[in-house]
């Protein structure tokens, strides 16, 4: 993930101090933990989330609004011209247009197209974290064992084969099930057995769908 961040303390890359992670590393015992870690940017160029403070809004509304004139009369004029009166009322795009809409504008470079996100005063770096994944529709699902525990993002409403292709592609083509418990119950059980034995551990298959939390052990043919 990349964030597109003025303010220059902030830039370079920083570390998502999990505490779901660490819960994890102390059930298990992982010999390796492995974080989350996004980038913070200076320069407007494939970026995921914009990180603002109000007063700059406006800075990048009326970029907007010089890109969206010059589209005037050449493409997808009506949603142009939905998205001028956005724009005009001094909101971003990204809270008022439906996703279907977001996409049609995603070629034109539009800033504000992209979630929003407003520092308020000093906070703390997973604070701001979790202000980002909430505005951009993130969760996390994890993968632990004796090798390694380890977190990934992915966004809202996802299926399990595609959360599965994000940790190696083999999983998802060849993904028969998975095992999944949630991260909420891991006080509840001592060890997996027990978890499978509580209904704690679940056995789902290609149309589920992943929830914050999940810890997920696919099962897969080669």
């Amino acid at each position: 993930m990349k964030i597109f961040a003025p303010q220059e303390q902030l830039l370079g890359k920083k570390v998502y101090r999990d505490r779901n992670l660490k819960k994890l590393e102390e059930k298990f015992k992982p010999k390796k933990v492995t974080y989350f870690s996004g980038e913070f940017i200076s320069t407007k160029e494939n970026y995921d989330v914009i990180l603002l403070d109000e007063n700059s809004l406006l800075d990048f509304i009326v970029e907007d609004i010089e890109k969206l004139e010059r589209l005037l009369g050449k493409e997808k004029k009506e949603l142009v011209k939905k998205a001028l009166e956005i724009l005009d009322k001094g909101k971003p795009l990204f809270t008022e247009l439906a996703e279907e809409e977001r996409v049609e504008l995603k070629d034109y470079n539009l800033t504000t197209l992209k979630p929003v996100i407003f520092l308020e005063g000093d906070q703390d770096l997973d604070t701001l974290w979790e202000k980002i994944f909430k505005t951009a529709g993130i969760i996390f699902f994890y993968t632990v064992n004796k090798n390694e525990a380890r977190s990934y993002p992915t966004r809202e409403g996802t299926s399990i084969v595609f959360c599965a292709g994000k940790i190696h592609s083999d999983l998802a083509r060849g993904f028969i099930r998975a095992e999944v418990f949630n991260i909420k119950d891991i006080d509840n059980f001592h060890n997996l057995e027990e978890a499978r034995q509580k209904g704690l551990l679940k056995v789902v298959g290609k149309d589920y769908t992943v929830v914050h939390g999940d810890v997920i052990n696919v099962k897969f043919s080669a």
